[in-house]
Parts: structure tokens; sequence; C-alpha cells
């Protein structure tokens, strides 16, 4: 009967588990922690260094000051400053270095955000592609941080992202390599301004009315397609000095004439000032002398 007791007890023993512990009920095989910015119900469900909040898991290990900065980046962005968003971000990152902290992926997302917002810069725009690849690669698959930097990456379509180095999981060298398209010139506009200030004379705005008319303004839309075609930039802004003055006649019964003499132009301003001396050529509408710079602005 003793035997058959302790043979009962051996095979029980060897039927278990070791590695089972009261507060592992599965037996060693528990469920994998969430990762930063996974889903989470407590903190013993996230990592190492992490903690539950708002069912998110997130690090504790940050920099005040540098949140801060973020912070400050953020209310810059919101009211369309760019340049001061871009700059607050910047030092965000200088704090999370200087005090030896890895940066939150969060802060990366937010300032590659500000950088595609400045497209319009080159080097915003590759540096932007950068940081928000690099945001893609440190946040999980259906966070709201990856599909907001997915769709800052889509502002830089424009100006050549080329999207296959978004399925690196590395970071490329350069990623503005397509040619960036072009803006539609359809709804291109002209204005045209002088200094000094000549809005009450009638013969300004009758100049400004003419470059207005399809012939100059086609030929000044060319001078943009051409200046967008090298820079890649949506505003072209020219100089031009006009010179109109007044002959009277040598006869009582008869009217004065005007004359239009345009300056020479830099060579920067050659396209405008060519496109703007044809547009001007057969000018009937001056009604005063006037000398001034005009500004031609195309966007």
């Amino acid at each position: 009967m003793t035997v058959r007791i302790a043979i009962a007890v051996l095979a029980l023993i060897a039927g278990c588990d070791s590695r089972a512990k009261a507060q592992d009920p599965s037996g060693g095989r528990g469920e994998p922690k969430s990762k930063e910015y996974e889903t989470c119900n407590s903190s013993v469900a996230c990592a190492d260094e992490l903690r539950c909040f708002d069912q998110v898991c997130k690090r504790t290990s940050r920099s005040t000051v540098g949140d801060y900065f973020a912070a400050l980046g953020a209310t810059a962005r919101k009211r369309g400053d760019g340049e001061a968003a871009i700059d607050a971000y910047n030092r965000a990152l200088g704090h999370y270095d200087t005090e030896k902290l890895a940066l939150p992926p969060d802060i990366d997302c937010a300032y590659g955000a500000a950088l595609a917002d400045a497209a319009t810069n080159k080097e915003h725009a590759e540096l932007g592609a950068r940081v928000l690849h690099r945001c893609l690669l440190a946040v999980p698959v259906g966070s709201s941080l990856r599909d907001q930097a997915l769709a800052d990456l889509a502002k830089l379509s424009d100006v050549g992202l080329d999207p296959l180095t978004l399925g690196r999981t590395a970071l490329a060298d350069v990623y503005l390599t397509r040619t960036p398209a072009a803006p539609s010139s359809d709804k291109l506009g002209v204005t045209v301004t002088a200094d000094p200030a000549t809005s009450g004379l009638k013969t300004f705005q009758a100049v400004a009315d003419k470059l207005g008319e399809a012939g100059p303004h086609g030929a000044l839309v060319a001078c943009w397609q051409a200046f967008n075609a090298a820079t890649h930039k949506d505003t072209l802004t020219s100089t031009v000095g006009i010179k109109i003055t007044y002959t009277p006649s040598e006869y009582e019964d008869e009217s004065g004439t005007f004359g239009l003499k345009l300056d020479p132009a830099s060579p920067a301003d050659q396209c405008v000032h060519d496109a703007v001396d044809a547009g001007l050529k057969d000018f009937k509408g001056a009604k005063e002398a006037m000398q001034a710079k005009l500004t031609v602005t195309i966007k």
C-alpha cells in the first residue's frame, strides 16, 4: 500500500510544470507585454519602463524642458508660424540629447510634420521625409501617430518624395528623388505693385490692367514655368523699372504724346522684363507721367 502511494506521488510530481508559479497561471507562457504606443488595460500589461496612460503604453523617462519646447512647437504650428515651430522642435531634440534621454517618437513625429508643412523649402522637405520615416519605424501599426505620419508624408509627394524609400527598414540617404510635380498654371495670378506707390494714378492702373490681359499674362506665365522648373518654387517676383513721359504738342489744337521706356533688366529679371516690354509695346492707356519700380509677382 505504501509503495502504491509513493508511486502515485511521483507520477503527480512528474506531470507538473516546474516553471509554473502561483502568479503565473499559464505555466510561464504569459501574454507578451505591450510595446510603446500599443494598447493596454493596466501598467502590468506594458513592457518594462512603460506605464499605461489612457489605455496606451508610454514611457515615463522624459525631459520636462524638452517636452516644453515640443509644446511650444505645437503652439507655433497651430498659429501657422512654421519656422518658429521647427526651431522649437529642434530645441526639444537638443534638450533630450543633452540629458542623454532617448527621444520619444511622438516628438519626432511632430517635428517631421512641422518640416512637411514647410515643403516649399527643399531642405525642410528632405529632412521632413527622413524624420517622418524615422517616426514610422518607431511606432506600431494601427497607432494614430503612424496614421498621421503617413498623412504628413503625403504632403511631400508633389515635391518629389519616392514612396519606395519608406518601405525600407532603415533610413534612406535621400528621399526626394522624383521630379516634383509642377503646380497648374491655370490658376496663376499676376499682381503688380509700384514703388513709390502710384495707386492714385490712372496710368499705373492702366499698366496693371494691360499686364493682366491674355497676351502679356501668357508671356508672364511662361516666365513662371521656366522659373518653377529651375527652382521648384511657386512664386516668381521680378522688378522692372518703368518711365512714362509726356511731351506737349507744338500745336495748340493737338494733344501731346506719351512715351514709355523700361530700365535695363538684371539677368534674373530678364524674362519678366521682356514680357512686360512686349505687353506694353502698343500701350495707349497713359493719362499722366509716371516713373516707378514695378514689382511683378506671379503665383
